[in-house]
């Protein structure tokens, strides 16, 4: 008993919630977190942390993708000219999800937590390849420090260095609303063909596509409707609008301080507000970014790596 009262002291002070399971030699018996350790809006900004991090690392891969195309910066060429003209919605959602599946970055970012009651800041270092695989390490604060989280395919996991564990987001929780975010574990892991799933329509303006995304009648989704802007020149991604089934806006993530990393340039600031949670805002800014590491493989994202000391 007092062994389970570490194990769930541990998984409230890292902000973690329902549905996980632990990882062991031999199958655990029942064990479920009810969520009252912690107060409602610390756990609502951990999560939107973890879910605002993991949106982005497949936004990061994606666009990386496209930047060979529209984007890859030559020293002493300019990057504001015209780019190839978009035909269709498909093609340009397609274009920037086909490709980066097969690319890999590392990086360093800080993140910046405001809500009502306080502000808090973190820096993380981690790694993503494709859509598949992906995962960060809290730096700092010290009492955080080693908190990691990984995505390997359409499987989570989080590792709690101070009782050296590892949780598990179970597969039957992908499609409910991440840890209890505005994001769905869905979201995480890009399981959804967005050309597939959703019914496309592009409005070509002066500066920017706006394309709007709706859900098919067979699609399973919390959302009524996704506004997907991306700017021309440079061909990167401007925000984002996701509204419910009644058409009310619920979150919006903007995407700002374009730079370069490499002879990539990609937005390094971005910004998640849950618009129905007053005085809440998530800042991520890109300290670091290195596309195509080689250093990456697949012992990256094993369990085994998540535990290693670093």
């Amino acid at each position: 008993m007092k062994n389970l009262k570490c194990l769930k002291r541990a998984v409230d002070e890292a902000g973690l919630g329902r549905g996980l399971s632990f990882c062991h030699k031999r199958k655990p018996s029942r064990l479920e977190y009810d969520g009252r350790l912690r107060p409602r809006a610390w756990w609502a900004v951990l999560r939107l942390i973890q879910g605002t991090l993991f949106c982005f690392l497949g936004l990061t891969n994606a666009f990386a993708a496209d930047y060979p195309k529209a984007v890859v910066v030559q020293e002493g060429a300019q990057t504001s000219g015209p780019q190839a003209e978009i035909q269709s919605a498909e093609q340009l959602i397609d274009q920037m999800e086909a490709l980066y599946r097969q690319e890999s970055s590392t990086f360093t970012l800080s993140m910046a937590i405001k809500t009502p009651d306080y502000q808090r800041q973190l820096t993380l270092v981690g790694a993503s390849q494709g859509q598949d695989y992906s995962y960060f390490r809290i730096l700092a604060p010290k009492k955080d420090r080693g908190v990691a989280t990984l995505k390997r395919e359409d499987e989570m996991w989080n590792y709690l260095p101070k009782i050296n564990r590892i949780i598990k987001v179970p597969p039957s929780m992908m499609m409910n609303a991440w840890m209890g975010s505005d994001f769905t574990n869905d979201d995480l892991v890009k399981q959804t063909t967005l050309s597939e799933a959703y019914t496309l329509s592009l409005v070509s303006l002066a500066d920017i596509y706006e394309v709007t995304l709706i859900p098919k009648e067979e699609t399973v989704t919390v959302w009524g409707r996704i506004v997907y802007t991306v700017l021309k020149s440079p061909l990167i991604p401007q925000g984002q609008t996701f509204f419910d089934d009644k058409g009310v806006a619920v979150r919006a993530l903007t995407f700002s301080e374009p730079r370069r990393f490499g002879n990539v340039m990609l937005p390094a600031k971005l910004v998640m507000t849950p618009l129905n949670k007053k005085g809440f805002e998530t800042v991520i800014v890109y300290e670091d970014l290195t596309l195509n590491d080689p250093s990456i493989t697949a012992e990256t994202f094993s369990l085994r790596a998540l535990k290693r000391r670093f």
